[in-house]
């Protein structure tokens, strides 16, 4: 290998002589304009002066040039601020000649003024001794500054000193806070300490240190290039001058205190050069008491750590800039020693660089960290209160200087609020976070049984939830047994619910509800709805509902439903009410009032009413329209309301036969006036002398055929409504009169002719007269034609929908806290939440039956109940039609009968048989059979068969297995199976939870792959389910419990024995369970359970004592969770009894099906089906049954009748 020849370094005289000397670098500067832009060691205009006098940009000519500028090499920069200076001063002499000609001339204009002086003059105007006075003031304050980075920690006596002068001057500064602006000098003066502390501290990069007569000398020259260049950058856009705010005076130097048990929680761990969180909001929180002007970003922080070779380095050392883009302050906590003892922890603070705040700049910290959860608390009370109160809180010092840390603005808090809401949400999807509500609803719900829950009807598209329970059914029972008739008032209200995702409709909130009792006693909420279809059908498939739920308790008929005008409400009111349509209303309506009807076929009736508030208000919009006249719009508002009070048809008719004079009559004739009279009275509430109230209709309109025949081929409600036909007669009769009497002698034209307001009733409203009218409200006995006429007292008039209005202003203001368009989900949560108590209030306040307080009633009508067979409470798996409609594979053959085979020949051998003690005989305790069972030699004799209903599986344990539950014994899987399958009988919703044989567990478990693809469960749909149980046997001598939660996303392997780690099996668990569920999917075609992100889980539990118990623990983990199924056991508590194994045995017995049901020998109740003539044969002793055929007993060997028979059991145990 050759030598190689080393480069040699370019000396400095070299590269001034490549630069091309003093005067090529002072033009390069100039033309850079060096004493106007930012010249730190990273600055660009390195690059840009590099490329000028070497012709290329090099890293060491940038640094060469960084250097020549920062050290003032050859007086470099001292040349170029003289130059720049005396450029000034003849720019001040140009510009005091131009006020003396200005003083002697007379007055010049601004913009004369602006023509002769340059941007930066116009701004700033500065003397040779304001420039002295700011190096002076400058010089000392560097010094100052300099002293304290030599010693990195002040001692106390000059904190407390600092202190106490920052306080004086902060006093002496109040006065002047009410100026928001400062003045040009003071602009100026930040800017140029600004830039000499950014110089002084680049200049520290270098190896040479500046001389402090080197850095006084810089700064006094680099000060006025400064203020010029910071004025034309201020006015360089807008041309107008830049408004600062007015800040309190705050040392530069000081100290702030840290509580020792917050710093105890902040101090970095053993190993860590780091602070724990939250030591930024800490640091914050003390140095705000001191400054409350700048809000802090923390740049860096390092903690010296025990073994750091660095041994003069200060043990904290923090850098934090203030955020403002304006303000160039820094700051610099240090600490040179670890603090000890239990005082206060003391951090001198040093600030480098002025603080400068533009008026229209507000900075705040970000809210995090355990501040943002105490704000995210207080959010409930709603994002405005919480912000003004905090800005009440705020000091003025930090309002002024634009920090709003403290009270942060409405947009951030709204953040934080939402997160808020995002965190109580139950699953990111709309309808499975609607689902999961319904099923935690109807689980936590374990007062109501016949109607658990509050979402009783769920449907997806469309969006529609029915909502009522059981408690409130059974308050309006309670108003139906009263005497008082019961009126329901119906409407719905929107902007509660948000719009569900794929559906364009907004969601509306509708409500069947009781009425209130005055201001103390609020209306109630009986059933309710959301939906986004506003139709007929679904409206009415709602009510139908809540009815036929109300009727297995009551037939008693609701009085009145009062509701809004909207004809999709109105017809499906009559429809779920009355099942009818609103012309045979109309019709039947017309029949009580004409008094064709009997009270029986009355009380059958429920009346719908219209709120009059809400017809009324679209009357007098419809008038309106016909006429300009505000008087006449008026008046006729006026009578319509006349008509609405009208109780008969009898006042209604006279009550429109004066307004339809006075409307239709073009002239003042005598009856216009008559009319006119009357309708005044009419509004004043007073009687009309000359017409008798008691007149009564004439033929009725059901009566003519004519009429009939009109009404029947008319094409609306209006036209089809004997109503109508009534009113029109009367206003024919006022047209007849009014012809006659206008021929006979003209009079003065009538100014309250307008026809049209009449067209506008006929079109639109007097069809459906008694549904606006107070003609069907109060006491219908009055029209019935079996009831003696009686004085039924006054009747209502009118009636209005005040109460659902009232309860739609509590559920936005009291329980929405004005919050709108809420999730679903989240509003049905809040509703229930509400409702629980409101029950109670209304049951307390209406003086209802305690009964309702203590248990609900029990339904008494079953002609509405449910079919009580084959009750499932999960979903119904997916099946084919009847079997009975295919062509079967084998044909059925009728089942032989069983025959005993007992005589009593041998009497005597018989009878001390059944004498003998032999626990097995028929009709003995389960407990003496498991005692049997267990003393015996084993046998292959089948001794409890447990039954799966709906997969038609049974579980067969023989009696070698069952002896496998005696103490010290390993218990054998097909044991456990049978205990756990006859647990989940006894479960109601066990329906939903999956038991998993302990082979295809261990297969998935530790099988590979080809036997896992061996146990597809090709007829398992695992969507049916909410979860699987199961164990697996380890080595074959140990059980293990293991239960998959879908709901939860958990799955959780229990380890009877101490030692294991359960997390992590349960982590491996997950991921088998993931693999099989995607191998399922990749041949069966199968998606159940394959998205579900298994987690692992971990359940508290007691630790087996013995090496043979863990079985029994198996299965009692497994009963513990049946009964909490769906939530999840918190603990496994298993207490180690000596009769734990003897009372599990019991309950298999207890759980099997009769022994009359199965062949002991085989395990099942049907023969082969080629085994036509068998016959079953019973053991005299126990009372099992054998097929003869699995016996292995031909037809020449069966006993003949009345001969004893015994099981091998009975043989053995004798």
């Amino acid at each position: 290998m050759g030598r190689v020849k080393k480069g040699k370094r370019a000396q400095r005289k070299d590269l001034w002589a490549m630069a091309g000397g003093m005067e090529a670098l002072v033009r390069g500067l100039k033309s850079v304009h060096i004493t106007k832009r930012d010249t730190g060691h990273s600055s660009y205009i390195w690059s840009e002066l590099a490329i000028i006098l070497f012709g290329h940009d090099d890293k060491k000519h940038r640094h060469w040039l960084w250097v020549v500028w920062t050290n003032n090499r050859k007086g470099l920069r001292d040349l170029i601020n003289k130059r720049q200076k005396s450029l000034e001063q003849k720019e001040v002499q140009v510009m005091e000649e131009n006020q003396n000609e200005r003083d002697v001339g007379g007055e010049c204009s601004e913009d004369c003024l602006s023509k002769d002086l340059p941007l930066s003059m116009i701004q700033h105007k500065v003397s040779d001794e304001d420039i002295d006075k700011n190096e002076a003031e400058d010089k000392q304050q560097r010094m100052s500054s300099q002293s304290g980075l030599e010693d990195d920690q002040l001692s106390d006596e000059d904190i407390d000193k600092n202190e106490a002068e920052d306080k004086q001057q902060r006093m002496s500064s109040q006065s002047g806070l009410e100026d928001d602006q400062l003045s040009d000098e003071d602009i100026d003066k930040n800017e140029a300490e600004d830039k000499q502390q950014r110089m002084s501290s680049q200049s520290g990069l270098e190896d040479d240190q500046l001389s402090d007569e080197d850095i006084d000398k810089n700064e006094a020259e680099t000060e006025e290039q400064n203020l010029q260049r910071g004025a034309q950058d201020v006015n360089k856009n807008t041309g107008t001058k830049t408004h600062w705010r007015k800040l309190p005076v705050v040392s530069k130097r000081f100290g702030i205190t840290v509580n020792r048990k917050k710093w105890q929680k902040i101090v970095p761990l053993t190993g860590s050069n780091k602070l724990r969180q939250p030591w930024t909001d800490v640091l914050y929180k003390s140095f705000r008491e001191k400054n409350p002007c700048c809000t802090l970003a923390f740049k860096s922080h390092h903690i010296k750590t025990p073994n750091s070779r660095k041994i003069k380095s200060p043990y904290l050392n923090i850098c934090a800039v203030c955020t403002f883009p304006s303000c160039r302050a820094k700051f610099f906590f240090k600490i040179q020693n670890q603090p000890v003892g239990d005082t206060l922890v003391k951090i001198p603070v040093l600030q480098r660089g002025k603080m400068a705040h533009k008026a229209n700049e507000t900075k705040f910290r970000p809210a995090a960290n355990r501040r943002r959860g105490r704000i995210a608390r207080a959010l409930h009370k709603g994002v405005s209160q919480v912000f003004y109160s905090k800005l009440k809180k705020t000091p003025v010092a930090e309002l002024i200087s634009g920090n709003i840390s403290r009270s942060l603005n409405k947009n951030v808090l709204k953040v934080i609020r939402s997160e808020v809401r995002r965190g109580k949400r139950i699953h990111e999807d709309v309808f499975m976070e609607m689902y999961l509500t319904q099923m935690i609803i109807k689980e936590c719900d374990s007062n109501d049984r016949r109607m658990p829950g509050y979402i009783q009807h769920f449907q997806v598209d469309p969006f529609g939830v029915h909502m009522y329970s059981e408690t409130g059914v059974n308050i309006v029972v309670q108003h139906l047994r009263k005497k008082k008739p019961l009126t329901l008032y119906l409407d719905a209200t929107g902007n509660v619910a948000s719009k569900d995702p794929g559906q364009t409709k907004r969601v509306l909130y509708y409500c069947l509800t009781l009425p209130g009792g005055g201001q103390q006693v609020p209306p109630l909420p009986v059933c309710e709805m959301l939906t986004n279809e506003h139709s007929i059908p679904p409206i009415t498939f709602w009510l139908m509902q809540f009815l036929r739920k109300l009727s297995q308790y009551t037939k008693i008929k609701v009085h009145q439903v009062e509701t809004d005008y909207s004809w999709a409400l109105l017809q499906s009111v009559l429809l779920s009410f009355n099942k009818e349509s609103i012309v045979s209303y109309l019709d039947r309506a017309f029949a009580i009032c004409s008094k064709l009807k009997s009270w029986k076929e009355i009380k059958m009736l429920t009346v719908l009413h219209i709120c009059s508030a809400h017809v009324l208000k679209a009357v007098a919009q419809s008038i309106g329209r016909r006429t300009a006249d505000k008087g006449l719009k008026e008046f006729a508002t006026f009578a319509f309301a006349r008509l609405q009070n009208a109780t008969s048809m009898t006042t209604a008719l006279h009550i429109f036969r004066s307004l339809c004079t006075v409307l239709i009559g073009k002239h003042n004739s005598n009856a216009v006036l008559i009319h006119l009279k009357a309708m005044k009275d009419f509004i004043k509430e007073c009687r009309i002398p000359d017409m008798e109230e008691g007149d009564k209709l004439g033929d009725s309109p059901l009566t003519q055929e004519e009429d009939d025949e009109e009404r029947r081929n008319a094409h609306t409600i209006v036209g089809r409504s004997p109503f109508t036909y009534e009113f029109r007669k009367v206003m024919e009769e006022v047209q007849g009169e009014l012809e006659k009497e206008e021929v006979e002698t003209p009079q003065d034209e009538n100014p309250y002719f307008c026809p049209g307001i009449v067209d506008v009733l006929f079109d639109n409203y007097l069809g459906i007269f008694p549904l606006w009218s107070g003609l069907l409200l109060g006491n219908l006995k009055r029209y019935a034609t079996d009831t003696e006429e009686d004085t039924f007292g006054q009747s209502k008039t009118r009636d209005t929908n005040c109460h659902v209005e009232r309860w739609f202003g509590i559920v936005k203001h009291s329980i929405l806290k004005k919050q709108r368009r809420l999730r679903p989900a989240t509003f049905i949560r809040k509703m229930y939440g509400s409702l629980q108590g409101r029950y109670r209030e209304h049951i307390m306040a209406h003086h209802l039956s305690e009964q309702l307080l203590l248990k609900t009633l029990l339904p008494k009508d079953i002609s509405q109940s449910k079919e009580g067979w084959a009750k499932r409470d999960g979903a119904k798996p997916r099946t084919s039609s009847s079997i009975y409609y295919t062509t079967p594979d084998i044909l059925p053959v009728p089942k032989r009968a069983k025959l005993t085979l007992n005589t009593g020949e041998d009497i005597q051998s018989s009878t001390d048989v059944e004498n003998s003690s032999n626990p097995t005989s028929k009709g003995s305790k389960p407990a003496t059979e498991v005692d049997a069972l267990w003393t015996c030699k084993p046998t292959e004799v089948v001794v409890a068969v447990v039954r799966h209903a709906e997969e038609k599986h049974n579980f067969t344990l023989r009696h070698r297995e069952f002896q496998s539950l005696r103490p010290d014994e390993l218990i054998i899987g097909e044991v456990m199976e049978c205990y756990i399958r006859g647990i989940l009988n006894l479960k109601d919703n066990a329906g939903r939870l999956y038991l998993l044989d302990h082979y295809t567990m261990g297969v998935i478990l530790h099988g590979t792959r080809e036997q896992i693809a061996r146990q597809e469960l090709k007829k398992v749909t695992f969507d049916l389910y909410d979860g699987a149980i199961g164990f697996v046997n380890i080595r074959n001598v140990h059980w293990k419990f293991v239960y998959l939660h879908a709901l939860s996303n958990h799955i959780y392997v229990v380890d009877p024995l101490q030692g294991s780690n359960e997390v992590e099996d349960s982590r491996k668990a997950a991921y088998k369970f993931g693999e099989y569920f995607k191998m399922r999917r990749n041949r069966l075609g199968k998606e159940d359970w394959v998205s579900i992100k298994w987690q692992p889980g971990k359940i508290t539990h007691t630790f087996q004592k013995d090496a043979t118990s863990c079985g029994a623990f198996v299965m009692q983990m497994a009963k513990m969770t049946v009964k909490e199924f769906p939530k999840i056991p918190k603990t496994f508590h298993i207490k180690s009894s000596q009769h734990l194994r003897r009372d599990m045995a019991e309950e298999i017995l207890r759980g099997s099906v009769s022994k009359d049901d199965f062949c002991s020998f085989c395990g099942i109740e049907d023969l082969p089906t080629t085994a036509v003539d068998a016959v079953w044969i019973q053991c005299e002793t126990c009372g099992r049954w054998f097929h003869t055929q699995c016996l292995g007993m031909p037809a020449a060997r069966i006993p003949k009748k009345n001969t004893p028979c015994y099981c091998v059991l009975c043989i053995l145990t004798n």
